[in-house]
């Protein structure tokens, strides 16, 4: 009698949390998506431990995923508006040759069938 009492009460726990679960999703995220690959950048004035100078997204940087789905030179268009360049550092799943130089301007993409499908990062460099 006991095992059934305590299965009844967890399961209608679980239902309350289940119909509970969906709620945080609803609020509105106001804050920064700190996820967001952004190009161009500019220097801090900073630098990292080892010497290396630090960079954070311009004021006019635009967030590159709006850069994925667009057939490239699309793409080079959206990019350069803003002042960047873009390098295919993939292309049809086949690595390339990119530059090696730290570049705030440069995005680095992955294409299929000319399309972008992936943003790699900004900068560059080793």
């Amino acid at each position: 009698m006991l095992t059934l009492v305590a299965v009844a009460v967890l399961a209608v726990a679980s239902i309350a949390i289940a119909a509970r679960s969906g709620e945080e999703e609803k609020k509105p995220n106001n804050g920064a998506d700190l996820t967001a690959i952004k190009c161009p950048l500019e220097p801090t004035g900073a630098t990292s431990d080892g010497g290396e100078p630090e960079y954070r997204p311009a004021k006019d940087a635009f967030d590159t995923a709006e850069l994925i789905g667009l057939k490239l030179a699309d793409a080079r268009k959206k990019a350069s508006a803003k002042g960047c360049d873009i390098v295919v550092s993939v292309k049809d799943g086949t690595g390339q040759p990119v530059p090696i130089e730290l570049n705030p301007k440069l995005i680095y993409v992955y294409t299929e069938n000319d399309a972008v499908t992936q943003i790699e990062g900004v900068g560059g460099g080793i």
